[in-house]
């Protein structure tokens, strides 16, 4: 028996150029490159938009704090408790009746508004910020509506998309 002979058969294959493999590396580094900066830089923005939002809220509540008016304090009131996460809530609502009655009795009239803000710590659902409001106060006691200047450190939580005050102290 006799054993077939192989035939040996050369497949020509493209000859590809160094040139063309190094460009095409170029271009798929260039993509990797612009996707990589393209994510960092909507996290970014979605970084900025979630300072700007959390400001937002704690300048809301910052000037419905200090605006709060012995005439209007109901609805007063009610707008500081819509912007409150449910403990904060609560904090207020256990305090809103005394401070009512004492807003209404030393007929004080207050108005203010925040003129700074600045987001000290944002790390996911979670922010504080430094609000700086100036407003005037005037009561039974005072002539004339007195000038004041406010420092806050707001506390929030972003639930449901929304940001809700946790806490907020007056500081130095």
């Amino acid at each position: 028996m006799t054993s077939p002979t192989l035939e040996r058969r050369r497949i020509a294959l493209p000859s590809i150029s160094r040139g063309l493999v190094a460009t095409t590396l170029l271009v798929l580094a260039l993509l990797a490159l612009a996707g990589w900066r393209g994510l960092a830089w909507q996290d970014a923005r979605d970084r900025i938009a979630d300072e700007n939002a959390a400001a937002a809220a704690a300048s809301a509540e910052v000037e419905g704090l200090i605006d709060i008016s012995g005439a209007t304090s109901d609805a007063d009131m009610a707008k500081l408790l819509d912007g409150a996460t449910a403990d904060f809530r609560s904090e207020l609502e256990a305090q809103a009746d005394r401070l009512q009655k004492a807003l209404a009795a030393n007929k004080v009239k207050a108005t203010g508004e925040a003129v700074s803000t600045g987001v000290v710590k944002l790390d996911g659902d979670r922010a504080t910020v430094i609000v700086a409001a100036t407003g005037t106060v005037q009561n039974k006691s005072t002539k004339a509506a007195e000038p004041r200047n406010y420092r806050l450190k707001v506390d929030l939580v972003r639930s449901d998309g929304d940001w809700l005050v946790s806490g907020l102290e007056f500081v130095a």
